[in-house]
């Protein structure tokens, strides 16, 4: 089957990709970013009963409602364009070459604000039981498998060709092989949440000491740099009590009571500067609120303690 919407008047195109993707997936709430025309073409196969489809459109969003009867597993592959996957309280922002999955069963929000091509793998859930495989656990959705990790390098070549083989054949006899490799790539994403939070504390803060003299650095950035939502990033910080804003600001002024206590000499200004503060007063304020006394003075203190003799006890 394929479908394009620019054999349809220009005010009937955006109509018709609703009516035509909630009956080719599941019933979906459509949100074009465009006024007027939208363009967008949708082609489906069926390949050893699997269902793919290769799709481009005009930027736009779905939003899924959740329906505990449609177990279904959808897997994503964008090919070009950026995708953003909300399922969870979890964000996956794909770039082309990445796989994310959601299940049809729960409330998701699919959204890309460029125009995109993607390829969609969908997969009742019971195919996994039948294949002898646990259907993915509800942490693998909206987890992003990246195209530079062993599984996702494995996993997105072969969606892909499926998709095209699917042009010319019906029945390849891959079924089983294809459920196996879908079960271990979202298994490579189904790690016990607090786990993968965990893990996601550990690479931010990795990032951020590591960028602690650039001035733009801040949280979103941070996000940007895991591949992760600044809503995930804030998530996982906030599981054990902090905000990866405070943690940033900490590591800055720690850093810098460090270089104050170097013997070297810098000035206040300077290390300010070399921690990411462009107004040296802000850093004061600041570094006074998280040490008890102003840079200068913690500089001095310091400096006397060094030079100060040393008792002697009779």
């Amino acid at each position: 089957m394929r479908i394009d919407t620019t054999a349809f008047e220009p005010h009937r195109q955006a109509r018709h990709w609703q009516s035509v993707i909630s009956d080719v997936y599941v019933p979906l709430e459509f949100r074009p970013h465009t006024t007027g025309s939208f363009a967008a073409e949708l082609e489906v196969h069926r390949v050893d009963d699997l269902e793919v489809s290769t799709l481009r459109a005009d930027p736009h969003a779905v939003v899924r409602a959740p329906d505990r009867d449609a177990a279904t597993i959808f897997v994503m592959l964008p090919r070009s364009g950026a995708l953003h996957v909300e399922q969870d309280g979890r964000t996956a922002l794909l770039q082309p070459g990445d796989l994310a999955s959601y299940d049809a069963s729960r409330a998701c929000l699919i959204e890309s604000r460029e125009p995109f091509d993607l390829t969609v793998l969908k997969v009742p859930a019971e195919r996994f039981r039948t294949a002898g495989f646990a259907v993915p656990p509800t942490w693998s959705t909206a987890v992003r498998i990246g195209a530079e990790s062993p599984v996702g390098s494995l996993t997105a070549p072969y969606v892909q060709r499926l998709a095209e083989l699917g042009r010319a054949h019906d029945r390849i006899g891959v079924r089983a092989s294809t459920i196996a490799l879908l079960a271990a790539a979202l298994g490579s994403a189904g790690e016990d949440p607090r786990d993968a939070r965990a893990v996601l504390r550990a690479r931010a803060t990795a990032v951020l000491r590591d960028r602690l003299g650039d001035p733009s650095l801040d949280p979103a950035r941070i996000a940007a740099a895991l591949h992760v939502s600044l809503r995930t990033l804030q998530v996982a910080f906030a599981e054990v009590g902090l905000s990866p804003a405070r943690e940033l600001l900490a590591a800055r002024l720690d850093r810098a009571a460090d270089l104050l206590a170097d013997p070297a000499g810098r000035t206040v200004t300077e290390v300010a500067h070399a921690v990411g503060f462009g107004d040296p007063s802000q850093f004061s304020r600041s570094f006074k609120a998280r040490h008890g006394s102003s840079p200068r003075d913690w500089r001095d203190a310091l400096r006397e303690s060094a030079t100060a003799p040393a008792r002697t006890h009779m």
